[in-house]
């Protein structure tokens, strides 16, 4: 069987060259640490994401992948095609980029070359 990769709306893309997951629990506005210092949390949900760089880009697999990943009002969403240490599976889920950051390495005529692209893949459904 051939390796699993990375897809984003079912296409291929450069491998991301980071992909550090993460998770993000968020509590009812009861929950807190009260001055006796004994934690009272009450949690509603708890959401899959992952720091991801893509490094060494040229033109077209930088588009491919800002293509996909920047939201717009008719697809605020995309659907990753990825490996979740939380389910211990390949799976596809949809995700959402809230922002994201770039770097240049060279723009020489026909020789552009951007270093990267980071941001952090977040899960629109909840885990638990």
């Amino acid at each position: 069987m051939a390796q699993e990769r990375i897809t984003i709306n079912g296409i291929a893309v450069k491998q991301p060259d980071k992909m550090d997951p993460n998770f993000a629990t968020t509590y009812t506005e009861d929950s807190g640490r009260p001055m006796g210092g004994k934690a009272h949390l009450t949690p509603l949900f708890t959401v899959e994401s992952y720091s991801v760089e893509f490094s060494n880009l040229t033109p077209a697999q930088a588009s491919a992948i800002l293509q996909q990943i920047v939201p717009t009002p008719s697809r605020p969403f995309f659907n990753l095609h990825y490996y979740s240490w939380y389910y211990g599976a390949w799976r596809t889920a949809q995700f959402y980029v809230g922002q994201g950051s770039m770097k240049t390495k060279r723009l020489k005529e026909n020789d552009e070359v951007l270093e990267s692209i980071t941001c952090d893949f977040v899960g629109r459904e909840k885990i638990v």
